[in-house]
C-alpha cells in the first residue's frame, strides 16, 4: 500500500490549510526542475550518505522544507531515455532510442516535432522557459552534424517549447569544448572548425572553434551562474509571468572534475567534491529565487538523471573509504538492476507540501509532466494527447491517499535495451536484449527473473522457480503496455 508520513505532527485542520490554501499565483508556480547527472541514490545526506564523506545541506534542506520520494525511479539506467521521458511524459523506446544514449550526441534531435512537450504545454499556460546545463537530446535533423558552426542548430530546445537554452550539448568531455547558446554557438566569431589532433578522452579527433572554450572545472558554475541570471531576468521583466526552469547540471558524470571552490572539502576525495558541487549549484538556485522574492512561489522538484556510476577511478577511491553511491542497491548505472535506476527526489511546494514529509510511492520521472499538467491546468490530458506512459502524483504531494490514482506498473530498460517492469513489491526482467553485439554475433540473452522488492530490495534472491504465475501475469502485463502505446491506457485496459 502507498503511504504518505508526515514527520512533523499535523492536525486534520492543519493539513487542510495546507492543501487548501493556494491563492491565484499559487496555481500556476514558477516551477524549477534540477536534473543532476549520474547522482545515486545514497549520495545525499537525506538518504543515507554520512556526514563524514560528504555535506548536502542544500538538497536536505529541500527534503526538510517538503516532500521526500523514498520510491522514485528512471526510466532508463542511462541519461538520454530519462531526459526524454521527462521532456514528453513518454518512454524513449517508444521512438528510436530502443537502447544506449542519443549518438552522436550532437543529433539527430530525438524527441520527435509533433509531440506535446512539457515546456510545450507550460508555454499554452503562459509560462516562460529555459533549458539550462546538459541537453543530450541532439541539435538539427542531420544524421552526422560535421560543423556545429556551419547552420543552425535547429530543430532543437527552442524547437520543443523553450524560449532560452544554454548549454553543453553531451558531457563535459564532449568534444569540441564549447556551449551551446539557443540556435548556435555561444560567443561564436567567425564559422568554420580547426583541427587540433587528438584529445587524451579516448584519443578522439579534437575540432576546435572561435569562440570561448568550456573549462572543465568550471562548467557547472557556469551553468550555475546562467541558471540564476536567468531566474532574474525572467522575474525582472515579466514579474506577472510564472517561468518554468529545467537546470541539468554536469555533475557528477565522469570526468570528475570538481571546481576548485569545492576540491578536498569532502572525506572521499575529488567524488565527493564533485557531489559538493553539485550541492552548491541546488543553493545557487534557492538564493536566486530567494534574493528575486520567488522563493515561496516556486516548485522546486531536485532528482538525478540515473543511478551512480561506479565504474571509474574516483568513484571507487571513494567507497573504499565506505562511501556507496547507491547505497545499499544492486547494480549501477547502465544495469537493469535498482541501482541503475532508484535515484533521490525531493520536492519543495510551500504552502501545500508540509515540511519534513515522505512518500514511500513509487514514481518515476516520466510522472513530472503529468503532475505539472494537473497543477497547472487542473486535469491531466488525455494519453493520446500527451504524456503516454506519465501518471501524476499531484494527490501525493498534497498530502493525500494515492492509493487509487497512482502508478501500478513502472517499465524499465538497461543500456543494452534490457527490459523489467514493476508492480506493486515485484519486479520481473524478460529475457529479451534489443542492442546487437560488436561483430554481429548474436547477444547473450538474459535470463527471466523475478524479485520480490519489499522482502529482497537488494535484489539477492530470484524467485521465478516459486512464482512462474505472476512472472507470467507480468510478461502479459508488459506485452500490453507496448501494444497499448501508452503504459496508461494498458493500465486501463487491464483493470476492465
Amino acid at each position: 500500500m502507498n503511504r504518505i508520513i508526515f514527520t512533523h505532527a499535523l492536525s486534520l485542520v492543519g493539513l487542510l490549510v495546507f492543501s487548501s490554501g493556494l491563492n491565484a499565483a499559487q496555481e500556476t508556480p514558477n516551477i524549477v526542475v534540477i536534473l543532476a547527472d549520474d547522482l545515486g541514490y545514497g549520495s545525499v545526506n537525506c538518504y543515507g550518505a554520512d556526514v563524514q564523506h560528504i555535506r548536502t545541506p542544500n538538497i536536505d534542506r529541500l527534503a526538510k522544507e517538503g516532500m521526500k520520494f523514498l520510491d522514485a525511479n528512471t526510466p532508463g539506467s542511462v541519461c538520454s531515455p530519462t531526459r526524454y521521458a521527462l521532456l514528453t511524459g513518454r518512454y524513449a523506446w517508444r521512438g528510436r532510442l530502443k537502447h544506449g544514449v542519443l549518438s552522436p550526441p550532437e543529433g539527430p534531435l530525438l524527441i520527435e516535432p509533433e509531440l506535446l512537450t512539457l515546456p510545450k504545454y507550460l508555454k499554452e499556460h503562459g509560462y516562460q522557459t529555459a533549458q539550462v546545463g546538459k541537453w543530450h537530446l541532439g541539435y538539427t535533423t542531420l544524421d552526422i552534424v560535421e560543423d556545429l558552426s556551419a547552420q543552425p542548430l535547429a530543430p532543437g530546445p527552442r524547437s520543443l517549447g523553450f524560449d532560452y537554452h544554454f548549454g553543453v550539448p553531451n558531457n563535459i568531455d564532449w568534444l569540441p569544448k564549447v556551449y551551446v547558446e539557443n540556435e548556435t554557438i555561444w560567443g561564436l566569431r567567425s564559422k568554420g572548425k580547426s583541427p587540433y589532433g587528438r584529445s587524451s578522452y579516448k584519443g578522439q579527433p579534437y575540432h576546435g572553434y572561435d569562440a570561448p572554450q568550456r573549462v572543465t572545472t568550471k562548467v557547472n558554475q557556469d551553468l550555475s551562474d546562467n541558471a540564476q541570471n536567468w531566474i532574474a531576468k525572467a522575474v525582472r521583466q515579466n514579474p506577472e509571468q510564472p517561468f518554468f526552469l529545467y537546470f541539468a547540471p554536469v555533475a557528477v558524470h565522469n570526468p570528475i572534475a570538481p571546481s576548485e571552490k569545492w576540491r578536498g572539502s569532502s572525506g572521499v576525495g575529488a567524488y565527493g567534491d564533485y557531489i559538493h558541487d553539485v550541492d552548491h549549484s541546488v543553493g545557487e538556485v534557492l538564493d536566486a529565487l530567494a534574493y528575486n522574492g520567488v522563493l515561496d512561489e516556486t516548485i522546486v522538484i531536485f532528482t538525478s538523471d540515473n543511478g551512480g556510476d561506479t565504474g571509474q577511478i574516483e568513484e571507487q577511491q571513494a567507497r573504499d573509504k565506505g562511501f556507496k553511491n547507491n547505497g545499499a542497491l544492486k547494480g549501477d548505472k547502465h544495469t537493469i538492476w535498482e541501482g541503475g535506476f532508484k535515484v533521490p527526489f525531493v520536492v519543495r511546494w510551500p504552502n501545500v507540501i508540509p515540511e519534513g514529509a515522505q512518500s514511500d510511492s513509487m514514481i518515476n520521472i516520466v510522472d513530472i509532466f503529468a503532475t505539472l499538467q494537473e497543477i497547472v491546468g487542473g486535469k491531466v490530458l488525455n494519453p493520446q494527447e500527451a504524456g503516454a506512459d506519465s501518471f501524476s502524483f499531484s494527490s501525493t504531494l498534497r498530502g493525500k491517499d494515492a492509493e487509487q490514482s497512482g502508478r501500478p506498473t513502472m517499465v524499465l530498460n538497461d543500456v543494452s535495451g534490457v527490459v523489467a517492469i514493476r508492480k506493486n513489491e515485484w519486479k520481473y526482467i524478460e529475457d529479451k536484449i534489443l542492442r546487437p553485439t560488436p561483430g554481429g554475433k548474436p547477444p547473450r540473452k538474459p535470463v527471466p527473473q523475478l524479485y520480490n522488492l519489499k522482502q529482497d530490495p537488494e535484489e539477492a534472491s530470484d524467485v521465478i522457480a516459486e512464482f512462474p504465475e505472476i512472472a507470467e501475469n507480468m510478461q502479459e502485463t508488459l506485452d500490453r503496455i507496448r501494444a497499448q502505446g501508452s503504459e496508461r491506457s494498458a493500465s486501463d485496459a487491464g483493470r476492465r
